[in-house]
């Protein structure tokens, strides 16, 4: 696709299409880890309740990174008006009420920073891994091992949120984002 057939956004829609891109993948990929989720549980059914609150941190994981990696994703400026695109989609009165920003500035952020200022080799690979870490233990499952290494959750649930970051590039194939927004000065 060449540059002038892709469609122009503003920062603010292409964070509310990432969002919703992403959510649209847990849902989607839900059945595959459900099972692994339920076994960790006192009672095997599934409650919408519960299955609700699992979703909305398995998001808030998936959401952390990619926030986190817009800086990486984008050059400088386009990085700029997206982080603040991010902040407006937020901060709006749909998602404020849910405390999403507060969980990822809160639990994630610190974190996946601190992997950041260490330079691992792999940095994708220790974010992902950092991220499905402080899932794993914000998961409240009774039955969930505390130390995830052999768990059947964790060799589930590692892979799962991998599959659903780093879709940035997939949206740049399709979208240019306007660099000039009057909505974010």
């Amino acid at each position: 696709m060449q540059e002038a057939d892709k469609k122009q956004i503003t920062p603010i829609e292409l964070a509310a299409a990432m969002m919703q891109f992403t959510m649209k993948s847990i849902e989607n990929s839900w059945d595959t880890i459900k099972p692994a989720v339920t076994v960790y549980l006192k009672d095997p059914v599934l409650s919408e309740d519960k299955e609700d609150e699992l979703l909305r941190e398995i998001y808030v994981a998936a959401l952390a990174l990619e926030i986190y990696c817009i800086p990486h994703a984008f050059v400088a400026d386009i990085a700029r008006l997206v982080s603040l695109g991010m902040g407006e989609v937020m901060a709006s009165d749909n998602l404020s009420d849910h405390q999403l920003s507060e969980s990822i500035s809160q639990h994630y952020l610190p974190r996946l920073e601190a992997v950041y200022s260490a330079a691992p080799t792999d940095l994708a690979l220790a974010l992902v891994e950092e991220a499905a870490t402080i899932l794993y233990d914000r998961l409240e499952l009774p039955l969930k091992p505390t130390n995830p290494v052999n768990s059947l959750l964790w060799t589930k649930l590692f892979p799962f949120l991998v599959q659903l970051v780093g879709k940035w590039p997939i949206l740049l194939t399709k979208f240019e984002v306007k660099q000039e927004s009057t909505e974010l000065t």
